[in-house]
């Protein structure tokens, strides 16, 4: 795969290992420089840290490339999920997943980020204990219509 410039990309943004602050920063330079077909061949082939950086990018083509990544592991979905810069598009596509929302943890985290579309949200309240609703009616965070449908509901189990 070629990097920006034409030059060929380091095996750094690849390969799975610990990456420090530092060097984060440097990946996520040389990741905004790319062009978007470079963005979705590189949400493939790399790593942890590139895909979470992708997630979060503007393209929606891209946010599909990375959700299509056959190195997606149930932790990379727990954070993207949980994380309020991911790309709705990723959202979406979890949200729509039953192999991914059979995991509770999925589903929490999709329901309290602010950034998940209603709908999608809302969908799983049905799920909720009463008393998880109650908290969830009263989030300032969520958006109205998620808070409106926890409200209603609990008022149907009362």
């Amino acid at each position: 795969m070629k990097g920006p410039g034409g030059s060929p990309a380091g095996p750094d943004l690849t390969e799975e290992r610990p990456i420090g602050e530092e060097e984060r920063s440097s990946i996520a330079a040389q990741v905004a420089r790319l062009t978007v077909p470079g963005k979705v061949e590189l949400a493939v082939k790399g790593n942890r840290e590139v895909r979470r950086i992708l997630s979060r990018d503007a393209s929606s083509m891209v946010a599909r490339a990375v959700i299509a990544s056959p190195k997606l592991t149930e932790d990379d979905i727990v954070s993207y999920a949980a994380s309020s810069l991911t790309h709705e598009e990723v959202l979406r596509f979890i949200a729509d997943s039953r192999q991914w929302t059979a995991n509770r943890q999925v589903v929490s985290a999709l329901v309290l980020n602010p950034r998940t579309p209603p709908p999608a949200a809302i969908r799983f309240l049905k799920s909720y204990q009463t008393s998880e609703l109650r908290v969830l009616s009263q989030n300032r965070s969520l958006s109205a219509a998620v808070r409106q449908e926890a409200r209603r509901l609990l008022a149907q189990r009362h």
